[in-house]
């Protein structure tokens, strides 16, 4: 994956868990909302997306592919 896609990827990550942080944090008008969002997964979701984009760009700048705990 080259470097501009993996910026891409990661600033929409980043943008996501904004996002959820900013909407969980927001005041209710109701208890009831008309659709009702996981913002708490978003979020987590989007700060994985970004760690993993994170340990690619290292990847990409040391020229070491990332290898795991066990080595593959």
């Amino acid at each position: 994956m080259p470097l501009s896609t993996t910026l891409i990827i990661m600033a929409v990550s980043l943008t996501l868990a904004g996002l959820a942080w900013h909407m969980q944090r927001r005041p209710r008008e109701t208890l009831d909302p008309p659709l009702p969002v996981p913002w708490t997964f978003l979020q987590i979701l989007g700060i994985v997306v970004a760690l993993a984009a994170a340990a690619h760009l290292i990847s990409l700048a040391t020229g070491h592919p990332f290898k795991g705990r066990f080595g593959f």
